[in-house]
């Protein structure tokens, strides 16, 4: 944690708790030991990045990947998978993930507000109705089932935008990223599955076919990645690994 962490604003950086009983963590500025709170990130060699995302002094997702200068896209973030599964680097830590469905509410509206491109989210049937009436007006394409639980009713909500991924996201960039920051056996496999996307979307590719959500589980990993709004750079690092194995 020594001296050279960026902060990179993002507006998804889950508020400081108002609980004033919650001792802060063990992640400080180096310059004045301030609580960090925020995504953080530092050069390493061979042009490598360390990334942290940290809640009140707690980190919640700490990795490293290979830098990828040229892509980037308001709907890919760092804290996109940390909030989507309610990471946390020591499940015993505190968190800022308040019951079980809060990672689903938090989906549901990073959807609505274009924050992420597709997910999937499970809600109480009344929170769901009115997630419903509000993606009317925006360019999300849904689909639901109803799941019956003790205590009441969930829907199950599959969604993703209508919009091109040659729309969403500089493409050549990324496969231009991706050319170098993989072998290229991997390389070219990558690339090939990011360029067949040009004309496609999130919402016709995986949410209006059928068996959508298993067709997206098999999906190479860098489209899954780009699709849930995951930082490529975490997901190079997630391929190199599955590669070495």
């Amino acid at each position: 944690m020594a001296d050279a962490w960026i902060l990179h604003p993002d507006y998804r950086t889950p508020p400081a708790p108002t609980d004033l009983g919650l001792a802060p963590g063990p992640w400080r500025h180096p310059d004045g030991g301030q609580i960090m709170n925020g995504t953080y990130e530092r050069p390493l060699p061979k042009r490598r990045v360390e990334v942290v995302t940290v809640w009140y002094g707690y980190p919640l997702s700490h990795w490293r990947g290979p830098r990828m200068p040229r892509f980037s896209s308001p709907m890919v973030s760092a804290w996109n998978p940390v909030l989507a599964q309610g990471l946390s680097v020591d499940p015993q830590a505190p968190a800022p993930y308040r019951d079980e469905l809060w990672c689903d509410r938090w989906i549901a509206e990073a959807l609505l507000y274009a924050r992420k491109p597709y997910g999937a989210f499970t809600l109480p049937a009344g929170e769901a109705m009115r997630w419903f009436a509000k993606a009317g007006g925006t360019n999300l394409v849904y689909r639901a089932r109803l799941e019956a639980e003790a205590d009441g009713e969930l829907v199950r909500v599959v969604a993703g935008t209508s919009e091109r991924y040659a729309q969403l996201f500089d493409l050549d960039a990324l496969i231009a990223d991706y050319r170098e920051a993989l072998p290229k056996e991997l390389a070219d496999r990558e690339a090939q599955a990011l360029d067949a996307l040009r004309s496609c979307s999130p919402a016709l590719n995986y949410v209006l076919t059928e068996d959508a959500e298993p067709l997206f589980a098999q999906a190479a990993l860098s489209v899954r990645g780009l699709t849930l709004g995951y930082p490529p750079r975490e997901t190079a690092a997630r391929i190199l690994a599955e590669a070495a194995q």
